[in-house]
């Protein structure tokens, strides 16, 4: 009777000791992607879509949606712009002259937006080499439009006309001094626990593990902060809609197979020289694509081969030939009047 007690208290403990393993896996298995790799934690879904607002912080002045077309999201950036200007020309209301230069600049605000409407439709443009240069391919489908508020510049991405993405770049006063991984903590403050994403750089002696970007999941929204402070001297919030990213990698996939999205500027700064001379000093031209060769850095061609005679003249050979300035006077200098058939230089005389 003891040994049967006693198995079956050994059974249960064994159950117990199973059960409580199967749910610790599954429990990790729930917090990590397929493929092993983690999930970004969630985000707060309120702060997320503060981040929509027409108004930054207020929801009730109108929504980005995803999938709006290019010419939804410029109307309600009309209606951000003009509340924005209100209080100034109210100001102005004794001053009419002032009020008018008031509401040109408006318009020549939203004429700047309007104009900074670009489909990526193959042709190189400024924005290739801009801070937004690893955020889109060309031949894909995507477009973007531009506005400045008060906090951030706010890029607008599409895919097939529809809003898929909006990338927010700092004013750099709203940085301070912090540095990256310090940022990042006060934008956990915000939106919650993130997830810190590195990258191995090479370096001199060996591999640097270096903060790449922090990632957060609203929903089906992804969240990124990333770090552009290196060549522009600001962080930036990348918010987009997951399902049509997917897709927006796929297309890319298509155009572009095996190709990897790289910042044209960074790439232009960093690349390796195999000259001595200064490794930026034909930035420009890179950048441009017309790269003037500097010494050294023309291709190499062949060695020439210069024919020479294959039985040299003898003595008596050479003595039998009487030179021609023995027996001819020096021949007379040609000058411009005097070329071949007595012409006259047709340009000469002509005032330039």
């Amino acid at each position: 009777m003891r040994n049967f007690r006693m198995s079956l208290l050994v059974s249960t403990l064994g159950a117990a000791f199973t059960f409580q393993a199967l749910s610790g896996a599954a429990a990790l298995a729930k917090g990590k992607k397929k493929g092993g790799e983690e999930a970004a934690p969630k985000a707060s879904v309120a702060e997320v879509s503060k981040l929509k607002a027409v108004r930054f912080g207020d929801p009730k002045a109108g929504t980005f949606k995803w999938g709006m077309k290019p010419e939804e999201v410029q109307q309600l950036v009309r209606v951000q712009v003009e509340k924005k200007y209100e209080p100034r020309i109210k100001q102005a209301a004794q001053d009419p002259g002032k009020q008018q230069r008031i509401r040109d600049e408006k318009e020549r605000e939203l004429g700047a937006v309007k104009k900074s409407f670009t489909k990526f439709d193959g042709a190189k443009t400024g924005w290739d080499v801009s801070i937004i240069g690893p955020e889109f391919d060309q031949n894909t489908g995507e477009a973007v439009l531009v506005t400045k508020e008060d906090m951030w510049t706010r890029y607008f991405f599409f895919f097939e006309d529809g809003l898929y993405k909006m990338f927010l770049a700092f004013n750099k006063d709203a940085l301070g001094d912090k540095t990256f991984a310090d940022f990042g903590r006060d934008r956990e403050g915000i939106y919650g626990r993130a997830k810190e994403v590195y990258r191995d750089e090479k370096v001199k002696g060996g591999i640097k593990h270096v903060l790449d970007h922090f990632e957060w999941s609203a929903g089906s929204d992804k969240l990124r902060l990333v770090d552009r402070s290196e060549f522009y001297g600001v962080f930036c919030l990348v918010l987009a809609d997951g399902d049509a990213a997917r897709r927006v990698a796929e297309r890319r996939k298509v155009v572009n197979p095996g190709g990897e999205k790289h910042d044209s500027l960074v790439d232009a700064v960093t690349a390796k020289d195999e000259n001595n001379r200064d490794a930026n000093d034909n930035i420009i031209d890179r950048l441009t694509g017309h790269d003037i060769k500097k010494p050294g850095d023309e291709e190499k061609h062949a060695d020439i081969v210069v024919p020479s005679p294959t039985k040299a003249p003898s003595a008596s050979e050479v003595n039998a030939k009487t030179p021609a300035s023995a027996t001819s006077p020096a021949p007379e200098k040609e000058t411009p009047s005097k070329k071949k058939g007595g012409k006259k230089n047709e340009l000469e005389g002509l005032e330039l």
